[in-house]
C-alpha cells in the first residue's frame, strides 16, 4: 500500500514541475513579447539592445 501512495505523490509532483515550467515559460515569452514592444529609445534607456532581448530575457548573454 506504501508503495502505491508514493507512486501517486510522485506522479503528482511530476504533472506539478511540468505545470510550473510551462507557467515559467509563459512568462518569460509575455516578458519578451513586452520588451519587443518598446521603441529603440525605452530600449536604450534600459540598457537593452533590440537584437538582446531574447538573451536577456531567456538567460543567455
Amino acid at each position: 500500500m506504501a508503495i502505491n501512495t508514493f507512486n501517486k505523490t510522485s506522479k503528482a509532483k511530476k504533472s506539478r514541475g511540468l505545470f510550473a515550467k510551462y507557467i515559467e515559460t509563459a512568462k518569460l515569452r509575455r516578458a519578451e513579447k513586452e520588451l519587443l514592444k518598446l521603441d529603440d529609445r525605452m530600449l536604450a534607456d534600459i540598457g537593452v539592445s533590440r537584437s538582446d532581448v531574447h538573451g536577456k530575457v531567456w538567460g543567455q548573454f
